[in-house]
């Protein structure tokens, strides 16, 4: 009745003509349903709308999963581009989808960004600093955007943009307080500390030498407001006859800049160049000079510049070239010099150098090790028994240690090698000694080794897991693969930090689909030769990671996980020598197929 009232009063519905009621009700209720009917219509085409542009990103992503587990396709830009082709479909199917819209555009980064780890070509990154830009701008609501943010500040600060990255970092405090990159980009403020000076002092300036009036050794540190001054505490060096590695250890992370200065005949001064760290000052009791006399370098001398600058110079001698790269937790600057014939092709040893391994290949081969059939592929393997000495690695359940198995297993595939082979194999470590996680590359590099391996034994937290993992240095893609990394590194670390700025940085020079290949034949070839006699073996696979001990390497490396010590049934098969004998012919068998997958004409310099 209240409604025959109100049309009443609209001058509708006259409340003397009642048998009208029940038609104008149904026409009410019919007009309802159907603006029910049409609301509920665009609800359903909204949601189908949204159901299809999360599917087509979830296609996209499910095709980054599957090209990131395969080692060969990680390596082919092809299957990048294609991928990241497939990421901008969906944007530009859905460019106002406030959900898909912006995962699309944070994947696309991400694939350039990982792409530029394997190429190393500059518009890699920075396409993928634009797609994090484009990110932030257009959706600067999204959970993603902070994620941008945080990214782009990586980016600048492993190129050295230090205050490019302290402004990104300082945009998430600004604008995502509560996000969950706010912690980290508050950490690594602290870490950066101060901007870094933009106008830099003249060359003349930095070529003064001890006795000028400008060198003032005893300053007092004065602690610049915000800046953190670390200590540098030592310099280490290994030489080889055209290599030379320095290491320089401080107390933390600290900004450098290389310059170079002219020789000066006069003064009998060779050419230099120098690394001034700031700000930072010299360890009491550090010495000022250090001689090495090698040929490529003739010393080293550490001064205080001034006030906050610690100046490391380096007298070069016949120095073809030099590189220089960082580690972090703690902070190493490494420093490596080449001479000029080090990077050329050697030719194939004497066969008077090798045990001879008779080949059924014809008479032109009888009487030829395989290394020698096979020119320059491999002649010279350098095998790395991990950790010994202070660091005993992982224990086992009943107390057997991974320094001294691991160290039986690379004597084993050592002597194989040699047998099988005939090439030459040099240990890093034949007793139980500890060695530098860059000192073991530093071997391998100053003896031009043509292959990498380090050896290890795995452990986890939980006892059932087992089996076999093989690792080529690169950005780990997931939890496990770092976790394994940051145990192997643990005496050189207590944690990985921010190393996808090293990778970045040397990833030109690392030899990576190599790398890749000969990790998945030695996965293969180990795996097999275990199944011939043992059950129950796993292959976990081949996988990357940022392992230290792999970094810097100038030919491909890798570091093979042999079995869990930490799992009971194979720390007892790891005490057992026959399956060390297995393991051994296994790695050795995985080389063997690498070599016949490699072309004679591949060489490792360059």
């Amino acid at each position: 009745m209240r409604c025959c009232t109100i049309l009443e009063s609209m001058g509708i519905f006259d409340t003397q003509k009642r048998d009208l009621l029940p038609l104008l009700i149904a026409i009410l209720i019919a007009g309802a349903c159907l603006v029910t009917t049409c609301a509920t219509s665009n609800a359903r085409v909204k949601a189908s709308s949204l159901s299809r542009a999360e599917s087509a990103y979830r296609q996209a992503r499910a095709g980054y999963n599957r090209l990131v587990r395969k080692p060969r396709l990680r390596t082919d830009r092809r299957a990048w581009i294609h991928l990241i082709n497939r990421l901008r479909k969906v944007y530009l199917a859905y460019p106002n989808d406030r959900y898909v819209a912006p995962k699309a555009i944070f994947m696309m980064g991400r694939c350039y960004r990982e792409l530029y780890g394997y190429s190393g070509n500059r518009k890699d990154i920075n396409n993928a600093i634009g797609r994090y830009q484009v990110l932030v701008e257009r959706f600067p609501k999204s959970r993603l955007a902070d994620d941008a943010l945080y990214a782009l500040g990586e980016i600048y600060m492993n190129e050295g943009k230090n205050a490019l990255a302290q402004e990104a970092w300082k945009q998430i405090l600004r604008k995502y307080p509560r996000g969950d990159k706010a912690r980290k980009a508050r950490n690594d403020l602290k870490k950066l500390g101060p901007k870094p000076h933009k106008r830099a002092r003249p060359l003349s300036h930095y070529g003064k030498e001890r006795g000028s009036k400008d060198y003032h050794p005893q300053h007092r540190l004065r602690i610049v407001q915000g800046a953190r001054p670390v200590l540098v505490q030592e310099v280490r060096h290994w030489s080889a006859s055209d290599y030379t590695r320095i290491v320089i250890s401080t107390t933390g992370p600290v900004s450098f800049k290389k310059g170079y200065i002219h020789a000066n005949k006069a003064k009998g001064l060779p050419k230099r160049f120098y690394l001034d760290l700031k700000p930072a000052y010299k360890r009491k009791g550090l010495r000022d000079k250090i001689p090495i006399r090698d040929g490529l370098l003739k010393g080293v001398r550490i001064a205080q510049f001034n006030h906050n600058t610690v100046r490391v110079v380096f007298d070069l001698g016949k120095t073809g070239k030099t590189r220089t790269f960082w580690l972090k937790d703690p902070f190493r600057i490494v420093v490596d010099a080449f001479g000029e014939d080090y990077f050329r092709k050697a030719p194939c040893p004497s066969p008077r150098i090798y045990k001879k391994t008779t080949v059924k290949t014809g008479n032109r081969g009888k009487g030829l090790s395989l290394a020698q059939q096979l020119g320059l592929c491999v002649r010279r393997v350098v095998i790395d028994p991990g950790h010994g000495g202070k660091d005993p690695g992982a224990t086992g359940p009943t107390g057997l240690r991974e320094k001294d198995v691991v160290l039986k297993i690379a004597k084993k595939v050592a002597l194989r090698l040699k047998k099988e082979l005939g090439c030459q194999v040099i240990l890093t470590r034949k007793t139980d000694r500890f060695l530098p996680l860059t000192q073991r590359t530093a071997i391998a590099n100053a003896r031009k080794a043509d292959l990498f391996i380090s050896i290890h034994a795995n452990a986890s937290p939980n006892r059932r897991v087992h089996g076999v993992e093989t690792y080529f240095l690169n950005f780990a893609l997931d939890k496990e693969a770092m976790r394994v990394a940051a145990r192997e590194n643990a005496s050189s670390t207590k944690r990985i930090g921010n190393l996808k700025g090293i990778l970045n940085k040397i990833m030109k020079n690392t030899k990576v689909d190599e790398s890749s290949r000969l990790a998945s034949c030695v996965e293969r070839g180990v795996v097999r030769n275990l199944r011939k006699r043992y059950r129950g073996v796993k292959e976990l696979g081949v996988k990357q990671a940022p392992f230290f001990v792999l970094i810097g390497a100038r030919m491909p490396s890798i570091l093979i996980e042999t079995s869990f010590i930490s799992n009971r049934k194979e720390e007892r098969r790891l005490r057992d020598n026959r399956y060390l004998n297995q393991l051994a012919q296994g790695i050795v068998n995985g080389i063997k197929l690498y070599i016949n997958g490699t072309k004679p004409s591949y060489s490792v310099g360059g």
